[in-house]
């Protein structure tokens, strides 16, 4: 099954974080992500700051649609930066890995790739 395709489970405080050999399994699932201090990230380029903010605001409320939330940033005055990181767990769950498929999955259809 497509990463993008599987359901986010709402309540994942009671289960522990993936492993370090869970995460290496799933990172090819979302090739335009990488591994940074222990958090599921991208960065996106935007051709400026209205533009980033516009961008950000758009992936946030992608984002609550699916009731899970990154951390969002935006630097350089024209990169959003996304990361995904399950803080009711003090790790990366298996959400992270869905909400970064799902996300790049709606980028692709919605603007044909990435900014």
């Amino acid at each position: 099954m497509d990463l993008s395709s599987e359901a986010i489970v709402l309540d994942v405080a009671d289960t522990a974080p993936l492993t370090r050999r869970e995460i290496a399994d799933l990172l090819p699932e979302v090739p335009d992500w990488s591994l940074e201090e222990g958090r599921l990230t991208t960065r996106f380029a935007c051709k400026g700051f209205d533009e980033a903010v516009t961008f950000l605001n758009e992936v946030a409320e992608f984002a609550a649609r699916e009731n899970h939330l990154p951390d969002l940033g935006i630097h350089a005055g024209r990169f959003v930066d996304v990361a995904w990181y399950t803080y009711a767990i003090g790790g990366l769950s298996r959400n992270d890995f869905i909400m970064a498929a799902r996300l790049s999955e709606w980028l692709r259809c919605r603007q044909g790739g990435f900014l």
